[in-house]
This record gives structure tokens, C-alpha cells and sequence, in this order.
């Protein structure tokens, strides 16, 4: 707020100043003058100002100061209304928060597990509207249907189990609300549901249909985990056990395991046409998620901004800058300046003001600053419009490939993304540093793509240009390790071991080792995951 008491007094102590000042020099001009007219021998060697043109330069310039003044007063704030149109989907999280989802099977939990989840493609999912139906032997709607991700962050934290009073894990009455915030909101054409839980005690359950793309999240393992449970207050507790006591000890004998029941839960899937991924250990479900919202037919939804505008004040300011122009065409007129100037600065201002605003000392750059600006924003449609304009003003800079780029992948052109980066790596001007980071990004999409052999093959690329790129190293690992996990669980699933050489034969052949694994050969296989702040392996993220 404006203190206008101080601006009034300021404002009077200024233009009193100032009265002063051109008082005193007034003076002095009109005596010069007078002593020129009675010395004529003077009169050539000492310069005086015109009376009359000085007077009026000097009330000129007391208006304009007055006029920026009194501008002060006149602001007033205005509420101003702003429509934006954007497309939207309803994401609708139905998350089960029975006493399972605390099963330890998951690290820290199987709830923790989707509150990080969830929390990593939250930014993603940002101009949709998401909502959280919670449920166990009841269900409530625990977050309504809303574009503040930021409210939703809040929500997702507060998650807990044994948040609905009533006991159990009844998915059919989550899903019977559900139908019914559908109904509620039938104006949105994409309507998408995640349901999120452990597929425990949902066999002798009939789910009703849901309508939109469903997709199904397990958390939790065949093999089981012990359930925690602490109480809020005193944070003591321990392991549920079979006859509904706490014990502290993880080889009681009477502990509850709880399961992963993935067969209900692809079940559950099939029934509405949808996917199901088990989110517990890699985020392909997040991909998936955010793939379906890119796929999905939206709707345009409108939405009215207001915001305060401080008016008023413009007429003044304006009168004020017209007196202070005039202030400084009088004090070229006061000057011994050349004649041909004034006509110079008349057609200036007649034939060159209307183009003044539309000149540019740096329109490449300015297009540039504008698209990296854009792009912080999310505004990607509009990043990638802004680096198109710089390219007629910088035609052949690399970077401004690597820019577009960017703002391809941010948009899911996935093909668009490789093709520029191809583009990036065979231009004579792209320096090491560039290519580095041009083989990283191409990593990153094909990994979002589920192509990890072209995924390993670029990161190693990267590593081979710069050995320090830590990024690149964390993410092979990642992939790695992601994929020998996948090859034990499919040979376990098949009840077969892989074939080992009896101890005293050593294979004649040396297999021969990939650049992936030659390159983190001096690593422990958990040295650079375990160094990263949280310690697992899923918490690398490639969007």
C-alpha cells in the first residue's frame, strides 16, 4: 500500500525545490539579459536564454512533475475477469487404504509406495482435474475433483490406512461412487480411473462397470510382508498378528502376511478394458498413465480468472510524460544547437514513433528468452512456437535444435524429439558438450518408450564423450538392473535355474563384455544408486 500522506508531503517539498531552482536561474538569465542591453560590446560574448521560452520550459516541466504526482492518488483497483480454454481429463484415483496397504513387502510400504509415485507424475498431470475416492470396509470421497495440483500434493501426503472407520477392503461400494462423481461431471468426455490396491480380500466381491479408461496399480508381492501398525499418538506398535494384537517381534509366530493378489486385480482390469501394471518395484503404470492422458479425446473446458488491476493513474502519467517532452524540445531550442537538428528529431518523430515499439535490438535472442521462459512455464505449444521464430533470425545454431528438441519430447512427439536430435549429432556445429547431452535426452526417450537396447546404446554414447556424466551412469544402472530383475522373475516363474559350469571346467570361450558394463565396471552394483538421496533404484526418473 501507498502511504499518501508521505507521497503528498514529498511530493510539495519536490516541487518547492524545484521552484527555487528555476526561480533563482530565471533571475540570473534576466539580469544577463538586462547587462547584455546596456554593454552591447557583451552582447555576442555572453549567452542568454529567451524570457519567454525559458518561462514556459520551466512551467512544463513543473506540470509534468505535478501531473506524476497527483497520478499517485488516482490509482484505483479493478477486479478484471479472464477466460482461458484448455483441454482436460478427469483423473480419479480409487486408493485402498485398508491395514494391508502398511504390508513392509514394499519399501517403506505399500501405501508409501503409491504416495511417491503419485507424488513424481503429479507435475505431469498438471491442467487436468484429479480427484482420490479412498476406501476398506467403506469408501468416502476423500479428495473432490480439482486442477490445483497443488491441493492434491497435500491430499496425497495425507493418505493413511485406517482412514475409513470401517474394517475390510470393499472395492464394489468405491466403485458404485465412483459411477456416481462420474454421472455428476457427464460433461467431461475423458474420464480416467486408477485403482490402486493389493487385490486382497476382493474375490467374493461383484464390481460394478466403469466407464472411461481404467487402469489398475498393484502394490505388494506374491511371496507376502508382514502388516505394521503404529499408533499416531505414541508411535509405538508393531507387526499385526493373527489374533488381532501387536507384536514387536518379526519371528512371532502368529504374524498376519499379507499378499499381492494380482490375479484378481488383472481380472478387475480385463473386466473394464483396461491395463493393469504392478507399480511395486518400476513405474511403468506411471507411464502408462500418462500416456492414456495424452491418447484420450479431451474436453475443452473454460475457466474464469480474476485478478486485481491497479488503474487510474494512466491519463496523468501520460500528461505528465507529454509536459516532460515539451520540457526538452524547449531545451533544444535554448541551445546552440544546429537548425537541421530539430528537422531531423520533427520527421523522427512523425514518420518513425508508429514503428518504434515494433523494433527489436535482438529479435532472435528476445525469441529465445521468450521460449525458455514459456517452456519453464509448461507452456510447451508456445516454447516450440517462439524457437520456430528465432530460427529466421539464428538459422544455423545446433542449440536451437537441442530447444526444439526439448519442447517436442515435453509435448509426447516422441518421433519428432529423435528425429531433431539425429539432426543435433550429424551438425558440424554441435560441440562435445552438446552431443553429450543431445545422446542423454535420446536415452530418456527411449526409455519412456520401453526400446532399452537403443535406451543403453545412447547413454553409452554420452559416457563415451564425457566419462563424468553421473546422470548417465545412474540411469544404465537403472535399466540394468531393471533388467536382469525381469529375466529372474520370468525363470522363476518358469521353475528353471540357469545353467552353471561344474567347478572344475572353466569355459573355454570369454564372454565378451557390453560397453554398459565396461563402463561401470568400477562401481559397486549398488555404489551409485545407494549414494543418491533416498536409496532406491525406482526413484530415478526419466520425464
Amino acid at each position: 500500500m501507498i502511504d499518501l500522506d508521505f507521497v503528498a508531503t514529498f511530493a510539495i517539498i519536490s516541487i518547492v525545490f524545484w521552484i527555487f531552482i528555476f526561480v533563482g536561474k530565471l533571475y540570473i538569465n534576466v539580469n544577463a539579459n538586462w547587462f547584455k542591453e546596456e554593454h552591447l560590446s557583451l552582447k555576442n560574448r555572453i549567452y542568454t536564454a529567451n524570457t519567454k521560452i525559458y518561462l514556459t520550459r520551466i512551467f512544463c516541466f513543473l506540470l509534468a512533475l505535478f501531473f506524476a504526482f497527483y497520478s499517485l492518488f488516482k490509482i484505483k483497483p479493478t477486479e478484471i475477469e479472464s477466460t482461458k480454454e484448455f483441454e482436460s481429463a478427469d483423473i480419479l484415483f480409487v486408493v485402498d487404504v485398508s491395514l494391508s496397504m502398511n504390508a513392509i513387502d514394499v519399501k517403506p510400504s505399500r501405501l508409501k509406495r503409491f504416495q511417491d509415485l503419485a507424488l513424481r507424475i503429479l507435475p505431469s498431470l498438471k491442467g487436468n482435474r484429479i480427484g482420490i475416492v479412498v476406501f476398506a470396509g467403506q469408501s468416502f470421497s476423500f479428495c473432490p475433483l480439482t486442477s490445483d495440483v497443488t491441493a492434491v500434493s497435500d491430499y496425497i501426503q495425507a493418505l493413511g490406512v485406517e482412514m475409513v472407520g470401517a474394517k475390510g477392503t470393499d472395492l464394489s461400494l468405491a466403485l458404485e461412487r465412483v459411477n456416481k462423481l462420474r454421472k455428476k461431471n457427464n460433461n467431461i468426455t475423458s474420464q480416467i480411473t486408477i485403482i490402486v490396491s493389493d487385490g486382497e480380500d476382493h474375490e467374493n466381491q461383484i464390481l460394478p462397470l466403469i466407464e472411461g479408461e481404467v487402469i489398475v496399480w498393484g502394490i505388494g508381492t506374491e511371496e507376502g510382508g508382514y502388516i505394521e501398525y503404529r499408533d499416531p499418538g505414541t508411535g509405538r506398535g508393531g507387526y499385526v498378528t493373527t489374533d488381532a494384537g501387536i507384536s514387536d517381534s518379526l519371528v512371532a509366530p502368529n504374524l498376519v502376511s499379507s499378499k499381492l493378489n494380482s490375479d484378481k486385480l488383472m481380472a478387475i482390469a480385463d473386466q473394464n478394458n483396461g491395463s493393469y501394471y504392478d507399480v511395486s518395484f518400476q513405474a511403468e503404470g506411471a507411464y502408462g498413465l500418462l500416456d492414456t492422458i495424452q491418447t484420450v479425446k479431451k474436453k475443452k473446458i473454460q475457466t474464469i480468472e480474476r485478478f486485481k488491476n491497479e488503474d487510474g493513474a494512466h491519463p496523468y502519467l501520460i500528461a505528465s510524460f507529454i509536459f516532460l517532452f515539451l520540457e526538452r524540445i524547449l531545451n533544444l531550442f535554448l541551445q546552440k544547437t544546429p537548425k537541421g537538428i530539430y528537422l531531423l528529431l520533427i520527421f523522427f518523430l512523425t514518420f518513425g514513433f508508429e514503428k518504434l515499439e515494433a523494433w527489436e535490438l535482438d529479435p532472435g535472442g528476445n525469441a529465445i528468452e521468450r521460449g525458455a521462459k514459456s517452456y519453464n512455464n509448461k507452456n510447451y505449444n508456445e516454447s516450440q512456437k517462439e524457437f520456430e521464430k528465432a530460427k529466421e533470425f539464428i538459422p544455423d545454431d545446433p542449440r536451437l535444435l537441442y530447444n526444439e528438441s526439448a519442447a517436442a519430447y515435453q509435448l509426447g512427439k516422441y518421433k519428432d524429439a529423435i528425429g531433431i536430435s539425429e539432426k543435433i549429432l550429424s551438425h558440424p556445429k554441435s560441440d562435445n558438450d552438446l552431443k553429450a547431452k543431445t545422446n542423454f535426452n535420446l536415452g530418456n526417450i527411449y526409455a519412456r518408450l520401453g526400446d532399452k537396447k537403443n535406451a543403453l546404446k545412447s547413454y553409452t554414447k554420452t559416457l563415451q564423450i564425457d566419462p563424468n556424466y553421473l546422470s548417465a551412469k545412474k540411469n544404465i544402472e537403472h535399466l540394468t538392473k531393471k533388467k536382469d530383475s525381469s529375466q529372474n522373475q520370468k525363470q522363476n516363474e518358469n521353475g528353471s535355474q540357469p545353467e552353471t559350469a561344474p567347478k572344475e571346467e572353466k569355459p573355454k570361450n570369454k564372454v565378451e563384455k557390453s560397453d554398459a558394463d565396461r563402463i561401470l565396471e568400477p562401481f559397486s552394483q549398488d555404489s551409485i544408486l545407494k549414494n543418491k538421496k533416498g536409496g532406491s533404484f525406482d526413484n530415478e526418473k526419466f520425464w
